[in-house]
């Protein structure tokens, strides 16, 4: 392997991003904490540029995490943001259980996701691993699709006084100067833990979070813990959110009281313009991934 030109100096900012110069021919790079020193064990580069996106509105999601099984949350999310024009997944995780790793795997086989796996050699706790996330996911999806979402697996992006979808939505965008637009939450508490494998159409449809769960807090004010969707090639940093499992993390010791002192909670459902697509994308889906293993 031998090296190109003479290194130069960089800084990694913002978190966990180094610039690094465009060399012709150039399949490898590293880093070095001096012109002379030992630089760490390269790594091979991706093309990224292109003329056109791939995709126009794709989904960066948290990394995964946790013990509690995850695969009809993942179905519920692939499926809810197909129906508002996702057509590309970005899904990361730390711990995936093996079961809903198959369901993972099915969505990277039809080409729908691509799985992004967080190891490094520096120990964090599981929920910082998400600003890695978010650095990486930027990167990734800039040139490769035109939007993205940066959303949680409890999260739901939904259109409330637009007739049409979120896709609809952002193409409807023209002005250039518009780098991303940003979406107030509600936060609809869940306290349950999902079953542990699938069974058959009906469990799916009782326990699928949009169906189940409807205690739903007070709009949170403007800018506050605000979800958004970003043009990659316009954005430059991106902050982090919390998972809304009043049981996980503490979630519901630390920021539910916080949440309640926004106003009343109030009975929400799913909109029920899309509801039954939903239920029946999320079923079918995975019975076709689970169905036979029964």
């Amino acid at each position: 392997m031998n090296e190109l030109g003479e290194p130069f100096k960089s800084m990694v900012f913002p978190e966990y991003n180094v610039n690094c110069l465009r060399r012709e021919r150039a399949e490898f790079m590293s880093l070095s904490d001096s012109p002379t020193g030992e630089y760490e064990f390269p790594v091979p580069i991706t093309d990224r540029t292109q003329i056109e996106p791939t995709h126009f509105f794709s989904v960066c999601l948290a990394p995964i995490y946790g013990t509690e099984p995850k695969w009809l949350l993942l179905a519920e999310l692939v499926e809810h943001y197909k129906l508002q024009g996702a057509t590309h997944f970005y899904v990361y995780s730390k711990y995936i259980d093996e079961y809903s790793r198959i369901l993972l795997d099915d969505y990277v086989r039809t080409g729908e996701a691509e799985a992004i796996i967080l190891h490094d050699r520096f120990r964090r706790e599981d929920d910082r691993w998400q600003s890695v996330e978010l650095q990486e996911c930027l990167t990734r999806a800039r040139g490769h699709s035109h939007w993205v979402a940066f959303i949680d697996l409890d999260e739901r992006l939904t259109p409330t006084d637009y007739p049409g979808t979120l896709s609809d939505y952002l193409k409807n965008i023209t002005d250039e100067k518009i780098g991303g637009i940003q979406f107030r939450q509600r936060w609809i508490l869940k306290n349950e833990t999902v079953p542990v494998k699938y069974k058959d159409k009906e469990q799916v449809s009782k326990w699928m979070p949009t169906r189940r769960y409807h205690n739903t807090s007070h709009v949170g004010p403007p800018g506050h813990t605000a979800k958004c969707i970003v043009d990659p090639k316009k954005v430059f940093n991106k902050l982090s959110r919390h998972y809304r499992d009043v049981n996980s993390g503490k979630w519901g010791q630390i920021w539910l009281k916080g949440v309640e002192k926004m106003g009343n909670f109030s009975m929400t459902n799913y909109p029920e313009k899309w509801m039954d697509r939903l239920r029946s994308n999320v079923q079918k889906r995975v019975h076709y991934v689970y169905g036979g293993q029964k």
